[in-house]
């Protein structure tokens, strides 16, 4: 929902109508509508309006000298704040960029190292067996040197669970028939069954109920109910624009405002230059190529002369 939607309804030509307007704004401590409801004033001549009109611009600007906004209570409420505030500082991720790069071209080094080494073992297992029980027993002693979990090497650096960093995703107001919750905010019989449903017409998210929720709020007797019935409709409201600027690029160009505020950054987009990983150092000589079948064969042939000997 836009501001501009609830503001052009001061215009209409029903006295209901404007009312219904200005006990919503008033409801919603929407400070950007003080102008319009101090122009309104000037030329409004239905006198409910009128009073409606005075009561509502005290509550705004009181709001307004506190220092409310809508847009602020948008970005707190639905965790918009905290995913900017989670988002990577830029000077921060280059240099854990360049430690992960580091890390990582060590890593490869030590597994490379450790793979030359398991090789030089899975020979010497190869001759030791075939010295000792011939070629199959040679073969198998080289492939559990070989196998997978010798001397393995692993790293669980990538895994940095971020839990609570993400903002709650935006909803799209429905146009639920709202008619039987409006019936149990108006009858009910007591302060907590009208609270029950105020709270229930949240979770059905019509904007619908907005005039009733400031109707409940300007006149029920019970002042838990009002408060419950303000807190029902501003989150409906802060629901419905954040839905609309989740579609219209505001939301991303207001989070880009704000990240560089801070000194941070959107994905994908950086307040500094990219600084240039280091060079990876030469991986280290491969070890000789050996033919294992010649070292069988040699092995073979040393048994043999053993034999002939005794």
């Amino acid at each position: 929902m836009k501001l501009e939607a609830l503001l052009n309804g001061l215009d209409s030509s029903q006295p209901a109508v404007r009312l219904d307007i200005v006990r919503v704004l008033g409801m919603l401590d929407e400070v950007r509508a003080l102008p319009a409801l101090r122009a309104r004033y000037d030329t409004e001549t239905d006198p409910a309006v009128r009073g409606a009109i005075a009561w509502a611009g005290k509550r705004l600007y009181a709001a307004q000298q506190a220092g409310y906004s809508t847009l602020d209570e948008i970005f707190r409420q639905f965790g918009i704040n905290r995913e900017i505030e989670n988002m990577p500082d830029p000077h921060e991720e280059q240099l854990l960029r360049r430690m992960q790069d580091g890390l990582d071209s060590e890593l490869r080094q030590m597994q490379s190292r450790a793979g030359t080494k398991q090789t030089g073992a899975a020979l010497a297992a190869g001759l030791g067996g075939a010295l000792l029980g011939g070629a199959p027993m040679a073969a198998g002693m080289m492939m559990s040197a070989l196998s997978p979990g010798a001397g393995a090497a692993s790293s669980n650096l990538d895994a940095r669970p971020q839990i609570g960093t993400q903002r709650t995703p935006a909803t799209r107001p429905t146009q639920t028939d709202i008619a039987i919750w409006l019936r149990r905010l108006r009858e009910g019989q007591t302060p907590a069954q009208r609270e029950q449903a105020a709270l229930e017409l949240v979770q059905v998210n019509n904007l619908a109920a907005l005039p009733h929720l400031a109707a409940v709020f300007v006149s029920d007797n019970a002042e838990q109910v009002r408060q419950t019935a303000q807190r029902c409709g501003k989150l409906l409201y802060w629901g419905a624009i954040y839905w609309d600027m989740e579609h219209d690029g505001s939301l991303a160009e207001e989070m880009g405002r704000r990240a560089a505020a801070i000194g941070k950054a959107l994905p994908g987009q950086s307040t500094t230059p990219a600084i240039p990983a280091p060079p990876q150092d030469a991986p280290p000589d491969q070890a000789p190529r050996t033919d294992i079948a010649e070292i069988l064969r040699k092995a073979e042939e040393s048994r043999a002369k053993r034999h002939k000997k005794r």
